[in-house]
């Protein structure tokens, strides 16, 4: 199956194009819609976590809840993005040795940030105060993990 798709890949108009073409919106134009996903998702996301941890005391945790509505949206075109560029060379992003890293960073990020979503939306419920230590547990792997995904993701163009 991945042999199928691979060579659809490599024979598909679309992706030839992408690879090849010297023209600003091929490549380079997913690649900018994949860092301005990474930007409001990533960076949204550690903005939070690090409130979580005690930045900045004076801003409301859960009035930051209202963030992850843009932070999702901005994940899909992150995800979207990703996916094309991975099309585009799928031999060579396969084998690369920090891919399956990346994506075990980016996975774990995803569920980090949905849980401590609905910490953050239930902040301050009665049990908010119970649970305050472990939301800090998960906001500092979720910071972590979106910094491994990002460096991860970036050192690929220098390590095969």
């Amino acid at each position: 199956m991945l042999q199928i798709l691979q060579q659809w890949t490599e024979t598909n108009a679309f992706f030839i194009w992408l690879r090849e073409s010297p023209s600003i919106w091929a490549y380079p134009t997913v690649f900018f819609l994949h860092t301005l996903g990474l930007v409001f998702t990533a960076g949204a996301c550690i903005i939070i976590n690090m409130r979580v941890l005690g930045a900045a005391p004076q801003l409301p945790v859960r009035a930051l809840a209202r963030f992850y509505r843009p932070i999702w949206i901005a994940f899909w075109l992150t995800a979207a993005s990703g996916v094309v560029m991975l099309a585009s060379d799928l031999q060579t992003r396969l084998t690369n040795h920090l891919f399956p890293i990346k994506m075990l960073f980016v996975v774990a990020a995803v569920a980090l940030t949905m849980v401590t979503q609905r910490r953050i939306e239930q902040w301050n419920a009665p049990s908010a105060a119970r649970s305050a230590g472990s939301t800090r547990a998960l906001a500092a792997a979720s910071l972590v993990c979106w910094l491994g995904a990002i460096a991860a993701g970036r050192f690929m163009a220098y390590f095969q």
